[in-house]
């Protein structure tokens, strides 16, 4: 996990970038992201229960992208809010996949190093 420090955790801060910020889409999720002003970035998961009824389901797909989060955070350029927000595709999400989508949003999105 992220330390609390590299992880969006206020509503405001989520707010703030779903009003203010831009969006890059993908298959399996929507990649929000904003401009803060400070020197690392924040990044949120957020999973609604139009993805699934179940929390076990919701959960799990928290779990798969955190550890993609985590796994690629060092290519983040820093400086940005980020919000991952997953949507429910027919295949099940694998960790693997997630790491390759979310590098090509990062790419797509200007956020990469």
């Amino acid at each position: 996990m992220l330390s609390r420090e590299k992880r969006l955790v206020k509503n405001r801060d989520f707010e703030r970038v779903y009003q203010r910020g831009k969006r890059v889409g993908a298959e399996a999720f929507n990649l929000n992201f904003a401009a803060n002003r400070l020197d690392l970035s924040r990044v949120g998961v957020v999973v609604g229960k139009k993805f699934s009824k179940k929390a076990v389901e919701r959960n799990k797909a928290k779990r798969i992208f955190r550890e993609a989060v985590k796994d690629i955070y060092g290519n983040i350029v820093p400086g940005y809010d980020v919000v991952l927000f997953v949507k429910k595709t027919n295949t099940p999400m694998k960790l693997e996949t997630a790491k390759a989508e979310l590098k090509k949003a990062l790419v797509k999105g200007g956020l990469s190093k």
